[in-house]
């Protein structure tokens, strides 16, 4: 069965204008919003700094900055330019106010702190690999030995020579430099090296890992100033020291590594030293570093995965049984070496991918979903396949983006892509206020909110039937990413037998987000610089409806807070009157609710999904928690056990990079795992559809 595109829109039958803002007026101003954005426009800089449209399509340029009413008896939209580029703490304070008491530098602090601690991690690896070739540097040539003729092959000053080794720097004094490093010159030892010729050029190896570091070596004349530093080399032994400390308290290293090997890794380093620069120097400076390591090392809690990586699923349940058997177990496979080996922690898959892969451009068909309750509108942004039409064997993915994302988001952007090339429909649901979208009531989004995504799956669910037959019908999968991801599956949950998706992807969310708050690394490394992001997007498009219903302390509250759960606590529960953190969080997850799993009333709503949800998770991942997902034995025997869970060793957040140079796949990934999904649930069902009808 054929299905054009035309004929979908028609079925479709949404506006292609927002139904409640007037397109013309007496002053002849037109309010329409623009064409559907280009990919281009978007970049990781909406993690971290408020999207700022250009004057050209702004809605601040096109629309009015007062509440005067219309035509139409609706109140304007105030999404004024008064506000658009103002600082968050000057929007706070409003136009006829005084300042609030948050300066700039304590609003970006906990950024900048973060990006320190950022930058430690990412450098740490690296650095401590230049350290170590410099430590196990093999001894210069002959002619700098005959230069310094009292150093001996051994690294021990000669008979004549007092030995000064348990001092650090030299005194002052205005002897020359060759004199000074004779006294004051700690002990080195020869590491043993192999040196083979490649392309014309020395090749050298660590003694230790046989690991070639030609890319570091140094020219004679860098050796000769080496040896004749009169610090000999402490200075790369003590930042040797402090970053293998660094590392071996880090979460994501010991997940990766080991604590034993990276413990292994910082003696061995405490080792070098005392052959380089004399035992006393090296012990005595690695006792403070290492004593406060380990000292960290016996009372943090590094709050490790207590479950291993791997498919989880309730065997009892045909349906899913019956679509896992179709997945190839290739397209859910990660962790067999195919990811990018340089990308060493959950930390650099997350971030360093942003910076590599290439943006797709999406020619989007813009559509609004009326809410005439609220009278609000949704974005829907579509794309189609090249050849305008629809397979009946093809499928329609309704997509959710992340926090503070539209439908440009890189790793949307890439899964459309892909689909629309293999002859999918893929519909972006924006989320309200995001994107640049209007909001003309004071009901600015949240994202315990579910009555969005059912409003958009019902109007493609509805289009769906009303083109195709039943058993030739396209499936309706949901694709959710971050926030998008505990979304989705909290709409799913939440509408239990009602829910109008066939199937469901959730990549990098959660299911029980009141877990979230004992991830402490994540609210300190990562967070500062989304909860700057998605505050800078609400108070700049929102600050007159925001002032209006905050009091002067509680936003000064929400510009004060350094991470989402504090800006959850101090800006969307005052907001939208919720209870407590606790009662926003409650309802925010598909596992809100979760008490036991003695029965489905102490189960709470994870237990009423009807369809097969598959929640994908790398356990290494810096954002998201992976206590959020309980159990996972017990969480895929809930209900019906139509939960499926898929959890990675590697991956990150939203990330998953592949080969050498990820950006040749970008996102695939991620991509051909949810696809691939819905294509084994799709072939599942028609099976089932199938069985029944010979019955």
């Amino acid at each position: 069965m054929i299905i054009t595109v035309d004929a979908f829109l028609d079925a479709l039958n949404l506006p292609t204008e927002h139904p409640y803002i007037p397109h013309d007026n007496d002053s002849g101003a037109d309010f329409d919003r623009p064409d559907a954005p280009k990919a281009k426009e978007w970049s990781i800089t909406n993690y971290f700094l408020s999207w700022k449209d250009s004057p050209s399509t702004s809605l601040a340029a096109q629309g009015p900055s007062s509440n005067n009413d219309c035509s139409s008896g609706f109140p304007m939209p105030s999404w004024g330019a008064k506000s658009v580029d103002a600082a968050p703490h000057a929007i706070a304070a409003g136009t006829n106010s005084t300042s609030t008491d948050v300066g700039f530098l304590e609003e970006i602090s906990p950024c900048l702190v973060s990006m320190l601690h950022m930058n430690l991690i990412l450098w740490a690896p690296i650095v401590l690999l230049i350290c170590l070739r410099r430590l196990t540097k093999n001894m210069p040539s002959n002619e700098l030995r005959k230069k310094y003729p009292d150093r001996l092959d051994d690294g021990e000053f000669g008979a004549n020579t007092p030995s000064t080794s348990s001092k650090t720097f030299p005194q002052t004094t205005l002897k020359s430099a060759p004199s000074l490093a004779m006294n004051y010159l700690p002990t080195m030892s020869i590491a043993k090296t192999s040196q083979t010729a490649k392309k014309g050029k020395k090749q050298d190896t660590l003694s230790f890992f046989n690991f070639p570091t030609y890319a570091f070596s140094r020219t004679d004349s860098q050796d000769e100033a080496a040896i004749s530093s009169p610090t000999g080399g402490y200075f790369t032994y003590i930042v040797a020291l402090f970053f293998s400390a660094f590392i071996m308290t880090d979460a994501m290293y010991v997940f990766e590594f080991s604590q034993a090997t990276l413990v292994i890794v910082h003696l061995m380093i405490i080792t070098l030293g005392m052959k380089r620069l004399g035992a006393k120097v090296a012990l005595y400076t690695a006792l403070p570093v290492s004593a406060i390591a380990f000292y960290f090392m016996a009372h943090q809690d590094l709050n490790l995965p207590t479950f291993l990586p791997g498919l989880y699923y309730d065997e009892n349940n045909s349906l899913v049984t019956t679509a896992v058997s179709k997945w190839p177990i290739d397209k859910r496979t990660y962790d067999d070496g195919r990811g990018t080996p340089w990308m060493m922690t959950g930390d650099t898959r997350t971030g360093l991918p942003f910076m590599f892969y290439k943006i797709p451009e999406i020619d989007y068909q813009r559509r609004w979903i009326p809410l005439p309750d609220e009278k609000e509108a949704l974005v829907l942004d579509i794309a189609f396949p090249r050849n305008n039409v629809i397979e009946s064997n093809k499928r329609v993915y309704l997509i959710l983006h992340g926090i503070n994302g539209d439908s440009r988001e890189g790793y949307v952007a890439d899964f459309v892509d892909r689909q629309v090339r293999q002859g999918n429909v893929c519909a972006v649901l924006v989320t309200r206020g995001l994107g640049d979208s209007p909001i003309l009531g004071d009901n600015i989004l949240h994202f315990a909110r579910t009555k969005d995504v059912e409003a958009a799956a019902r109007a493609l669910k509805s289009a769906i039937r009303e083109v195709s037959n039943d058993n030739e019908a396209p499936l309706l999968s949901g694709v959710g990413y971050s926030m998008g991801a505990i979304t989705l599956g909290n709409y799913v949950a939440t509408s239990g037998a009602e829910c109008e998706l066939d199937a469901a992807v959730a990549i990098s969310g959660a299911l029980d987000t009141r877990e979230q708050v004992k991830f402490l690394r994540s609210a300190s490394l990562w967070q500062p610089f989304i909860t700057k992001a998605i505050r800078d997007t609400l108070l700049s498009s929102f600050g007159d409806k925001i002032r209006n219903k905050l009091t002067r302390e509680q936003l000064t509250e929400s510009i004060r807070a350094a991470s989402l759960v504090d800006f959850d606590r101090t800006f969307f529960v005052p907001y939208h009157a919720f209870d407590s953190l606790e009662d926003y969080y409650s309802r925010l997850g598909a596992m809100g609710d979760f008490v036991s799993y003695d029965n489905k009333c102490s189960q709470g709503r994870i237990a009423n999904v009807s369809i097969p949800l598959l929640c994908v998770h790398s356990l290494d991942d810096p954002i998201g928690y992976w206590g959020a997902f309980h159990d996972p034995e017990k969480v895929v025997h809930t209900g019906d056990g139509n939960t499926v869970l898929l959890f990675t060793k590697r991956g990150g957040h939203v990330g998953w990079p592949l080969g050498i140079n990820p950006s040749l796949e970008a996102w695939s990934w991620m991509s051909d795992v949810a696809s691939s999904f819905a294509e084994a649930v799709d072939i599942a069902r028609k099976e089932k559809f199938k069985d029944s009808t010979k019955c």
